[in-house]
Formats: C-alpha cells, structure tokens, sequence
C-alpha cells in the first residue's frame, strides 16, 4: 500500500506505463479509511478521481479543495497529471483524447488495487470533463458516478475550426501549433483533431450509462454552455446544472461545486430521483 501523498509538498506516486511509448505519471494519493475503521461488512469508502484541464494539473486549486472535502467526509482521492502535464512524463505534442482515456485507464486501475471494493467517481474539468464522460461510457461497470465541469466537447475540432484554412494547413505540415494556455505556451499536436473524430458526441450520448452531472458556467467563453445543454438533452443518464455568471475555469464557486456533486452523489445512494426533495445531506 502507498503512502498518503495528498499532503501539500509530499513527493508524488508515479503511475508507471503499461503500454510502451506512454510515459510515467505523477498522481497524490489519499487513501480511503481502512474497511476496519468502517462499520464491520460495510463496503469501503469511495474514492474520487480528478481529472484536470489543458495546461492544469493535479495540484490546481480545484482539485485541492476537493481533496480536502472528500478526505473530511471519510472517502479517498486521486488526482493525477496527464502525460505532459504536471509532473509526468511526456510531451503535449502527442495529446490526444485516445491518449488521456488510457492515462485516466491507468490511474482507475491503481486505486482498483489499492482500494479494492470501493466506488470510483470521477470528477472531470475541462479536457478530463470529457475524458471523464468517455471513461466511464466505455467501463460501465467500474465507474459509478460522473462529474464533469465544463466538458471540453469537440475541444480539437472546435480548436481547429477557429483557424483560417491556411492555418490549419500549416498545422498539419509542421505537426504542432503553439496555443497560450493561462502563463504556457503549449505545442498540441495535428494527431488530436484526427483521434477526436474516433469520439463523436453522439456516440457518448448513447454509450453512457453512469449517472452523470454537468456543471457549467454560462458564461464560459472557452467551451460554450450550449454544448453541455444539447449532450444533457441527448443522453439519458445525464442532468446539468448551469452557473449563472459562471466562466471556464469556476474556480471561484469550487465550493458550490462540491455541494453540488455531494448533493447529487447523495441522492444516487440515498435511491432518490435527481429532482425529489429529501433532507440536507449528511
């Protein structure tokens, strides 16, 4: 069993590859309670996984404070840096969707091994929103619940088509375009626009089947709000819940955010419909 990296400053775990050419990834672990300091047959506690943005990582001010609330209502936390991110290894010159769906792969298998029995829900902003929807659509049976802040729907293709054709052809023969994210400059390579068209929005619609909560500012100028309507609208499983006022990021409304997830993780447990009334949660 690994130590609790979830401490601020304690040196991360590193999630090695399974498949060659992927690089290691840096994750901070917080482990659930042991089963023996849980109600004797109870099943563990759940842990939830955090999946960052582009050009985020598992140490942003989201994915602290939701650490700090898991941890204080007795469940675990993983939070983990895509390949080119963070601490991790590799480059962002080979981002993908196919890439992150094997990155969030690696990290459900590690608390899989370390938290055997336990729930796994999946908090996902931005590029790990729709990572998250895509993982749990094609693993059913390992994912409970999802949580997705303003999922990046079509984050390539909308990249792509924001450019004059020249530019997209000049990203396509150079292999990489440089985009500013926040005090970065990131080099994405032309491989995602080609591997996000293997992930269309309706086919996620269709395959999932986790409860899912979307949670996305209206006024967001990165990832309109109208795509997390329309995917909410399409798949049966899925409810939205829209921020007044809300940009990208949401970093300041972090709190509500969790409340919001708590309420909606409660409910699920509890056997309640989303929008019955019932009692405050625990």
């Amino acid at each position: 069993m690994f130590a609790d990296t979830g401490e601020a400053g304690a040196p991360p775990l590193r999630l090695e590859p399974e498949r060659a050419g992927d690089a290691p990834l840096a994750a901070s672990w917080t482990a659930p309670p042991l089963r023996s300091a849980t109600a004797p047959g109870a099943a563990p506690p759940p842990v939830w996984i955090f999946l960052h943005g582009l050009g985020s990582d598992r140490e942003g001010d989201k994915a602290k404070r939701f650490r700090e609330w898991a941890a204080s209502r007795g469940h675990g936390f993983l939070s983990f840096d895509f390949t080119g991110h963070g601490d991790s290894g590799g480059d962002t010159r080979g981002l993908s969707l196919s890439r992150n769906l094997r990155d969030a792969a690696r990290a459900a298998a590690f608390v899989e091994r370390e938290s055997a029995g336990s729930e796994i829900l999946l908090i996902g902003s931005s590029m790990g929103g729709i990572a998250a929807l895509w993982h749990a659509a094609l693993h059913p049976e390992a994912v409970a619940q999802v949580f997705a802040i303003a999922p990046a729907f079509r984050m390539a293709a909308r990249l792509a088509a924001s450019l004059s054709a020249a530019e997209r052809a000049a990203w396509a023969r150079r292999g990489f375009l440089p985009i500013p994210v926040g005090e970065r400059v990131l080099e994405v390579g032309w491989e995602a626009v080609a591997d996000e068209e293997d992930y269309p929005v309706e086919r996620l619609a269709a395959l999932l089947r986790a409860p899912a909560l979307l949670l996305h500012g209206v006024e967001d100028a990165v990832v309109p709000v109208g795509l997390s309507r329309d995917f909410a609208a399409a798949a049966p499983t899925a409810d939205l819940i829209e921020i007044e006022d809300g940009d990208h990021r949401l970093t300041e409304e972090r709190d509500f955010l969790f409340e919001a997830m708590w309420e909606a993780y409660r409910r699920r447990t509890a056997g309640e419909r989303p929008g019955e009334t019932a009692g405050a949660a625990p």
